[in-house]
């Protein structure tokens, strides 16, 4: 730490203690459904038929801010919150036009001095703290310490620190290792299960089940997190919604998992995740409908002071569907 005699009130003994703690550093850490055939008579009310039939047919702008400078737009649909616990102060902007940079550790603003102390300035005193060769100084930046809060201005004043604190610019923010937390979930879209499944066809205006096979990595909690010199996130991802393109131009937007079809359902729909095809897929490629989803994942993040939530989505792997019509069967 160094700091300015001018600011005599800022130098007392608890700014020393306090500072240290600031100074942390912080380093960039389907299968193919089966063909659809002749006309056939399906063996009760259920949503597939093991015997084929046919038919007519029918994510972070990624920008890092200058040291200094304005903070640029949250990318991924995140946005920080950033709080200070003295006082019952409570949120407060993670950016001060007049402050610079809220740093959680140590719930204090931070901002490059303007202009920087001379390297050879007298009025600077060095504390234990101090770099141990001008070479290392140079590396450094002075920045000025605003604490707000009852009888905090001891703890801010005029400090030296080799890297930035953990969101100036140089170094990480808590978004940002949020976003390294997500990445290690490897989050995944929907394992998507329907009946009729692969190999069965299911018949025009009957119920059609949709369900995601739920597993940590599709439907969640999963939890992971990410540390920087200073801070560390923690990040849980849970699924919002799963929105379903059916392949013939209708779409399906579900907030459960849907519930897997068993046989003793019979020919109900589904309880929370169903859709009925008005056409068959005789004029698919494949003979069969490909149905695609989107998953929508929200990760709530805290650490260091900061909370926030970020938006991204997954792709599944499409599934088919084969619909095919039902007719009458003339008796002997």
């Amino acid at each position: 730490m160094l700091s300015l005699r001018g600011r005599g009130a800022l130098l007392a003994a608890a700014a020393l203690a306090v500072s240290l703690h600031l100074g942390l550093s912080a380093a960039p850490a389907a299968a193919s459904g089966g063909k659809p055939g002749g006309g056939v008579t399906c063996p009760g009310l259920v949503p597939d038929c093991d015997i084929n039939a046919g038919g007519g047919g029918g994510g972070d702008n990624g920008e890092k801010p200058k040291p200094g400078g304005k903070p640029g737009g949250g990318g991924g649909g995140g946005s920080a919150k950033c709080y200070i616990e003295w006082d019952n102060i409570g949120e407060v902007p993670c950016y001060d036009a007049d402050m610079g940079w809220f740093n959680p550790a140590g719930q204090c603003y931070w901002e490059i001095l303007e202009p920087q102390p001379a390297k050879d300035a007298a009025d600077w005193e060095w504390g234990t703290a101090a770099p141990a060769t001008d070479a290392e100084r140079a590396k450094g930046k002075v920045y000025n310490v605003t604490c707000p809060g009852a009888g905090r201005e001891l703890m801010g004043g005029s400090t030296w620190s080799l890297n930035p604190p953990p969101g100036f610019g140089g170094g990480p923010t808590a978004e940002e290792l949020a976003q390294e937390a997500i990445k290690k979930m490897r989050l995944l879209g929907a394992d998507i299960g329907s009946a009729p499944k692969a190999g069965k066809t299911g018949l025009v205006g009957m119920p059609v089940w949709i369900w995601n096979n739920k597993a940590p990595r599709t439907w969640g909690p999963v939890t992971a997190s990410a540390s920087a010199p200073g801070i560390t996130v923690t990040a849980t991802a849970t699924v919002k919604k799963i929105a379903y393109t059916m392949g013939d131009g209708g779409s399906e937007v579900c907030t459960t998992a849907g519930t897997p079809y068993e046989k003793r359902f019979g020919g109900q729909p589904s309880p929370d995740c169903g859709y009925r095809y008005t056409k068959t897929s005789a004029s698919q490629p494949g003979q069969a409908f490909t149905v695609a989803a989107t998953t929508t994942w929200v990760v709530h993040w805290a650490g260091g002071g900061q909370e926030g939530d970020i938006t991204t989505t997954r792709e599944a792997e499409p599934a088919q569907i084969t619909i095919g019509e039902a007719q009458a069967v003339a008796k002997p």
